[in-house]
């Protein structure tokens, strides 16, 4: 592991900032900056936490820098189904009981589905029904929309949304090039077949305002748009990095099938 002054440097570096920016964006001087990047000054504890919030580092990553800084980490990583996220919980039950009979979904910063609602639960039902036996095929959210195995047959608009999900990632990755999660997720859907051949940063706008997916199985047709809610201030690793996806209808039709899941046996 680095030691405080390289990782500070390469978060740094990663954010594409000088020393004379980042000490600014601290309210540090330029010199001190310098000195503990180098290892003549050891930082205090605030300091680190400071240059962490300076550098726009999740919890995760500021609990490493503490670490290798020498102190202890500040935030917890609960479990979604400890006691200490029973609120966090029930503000995830409450959104995703209100986002019926659309579907809803809970997701951790790699994108692994923790929870689901009926809605969700109806749509994974008609396009991919092989996930009742199989739930590995469905259980994270980018290998799902990649893998032939997976959505992707039914994605009527594929490459569109394939490009669109790569480039999330590839995003992701770049802001946080140590989580060794978020890179390992990335390798494992760039082997998937016809992957490879993908440039993200190339999405082709259709004049819409938001992303679409249109899925097509049989008789079953939906056209959806996606929103992601995060939750505000966190102060635990478990909870700052989930993430609701809602879904809804872009168009009428959509609308109307989606309604008429609710009163199908």
């Amino acid at each position: 592991m680095d030691g405080f002054g390289g990782l500070l440097k390469r978060w740094r570096t990663t954010r594409r900032l000088s020393q004379e920016q980042l000490a600014f964006d601290a309210e540090i001087s330029t010199r001190h900056l310098s000195y503990l990047e180098t290892g003549k000054s050891k930082p205090s504890r605030e300091m680190v936490l400071l240059l962490a919030s300076a550098l726009e580092l999740e919890l995760r990553e500021r609990n490493t820098m503490l670490s290798s800084a020498g102190f202890a980490a500040v935030y917890t990583s609960s479990g979604l189904e400890s006691m200490e996220m029973a609120p966090v919980r029930r503000a995830i039950d409450l959104i995703l009981a209100k986002q019926e009979p659309y579907g809803g979904i809970v997701v951790d910063r790699v994108w692994n589905v923790l929870r689901l609602n009926e809605g969700a639960g109806r749509l994974l039902m008609r396009f991919l029904p092989e996930a009742a036996d199989e739930p590995e095929l469905a259980n994270n959210i980018v290998k799902s929309s990649l893998d032939p195995r997976g959505l992707r047959p039914y994605i009527v608009n594929w490459v569109e949304v394939a490009t669109f999900a790569l480039e999330r990632l590839e995003r992701e990755c770049m802001m946080f090039p140590t989580d060794e999660a978020r890179q390992a997720l990335r390798a494992e859907v760039r082997a998937y077949p016809g992957v490879e051949v993908l440039r993200p940063f190339e999405t082709q706008s259709a004049g819409e305002p938001v992303s679409l997916v249109h899925l097509k199985r049989g008789d079953d047709e939906a056209r959806l748009f996606t929103m992601i809610t995060t939750i505000g201030t966190p102060l635990d690793v478990t909870a700052q990095e989930l993430a609701i996806e809602t879904y809804f209808p872009a168009d009428d039709a959509t609308e109307r099938w989606t309604q008429s899941l609710t009163q199908r046996p």
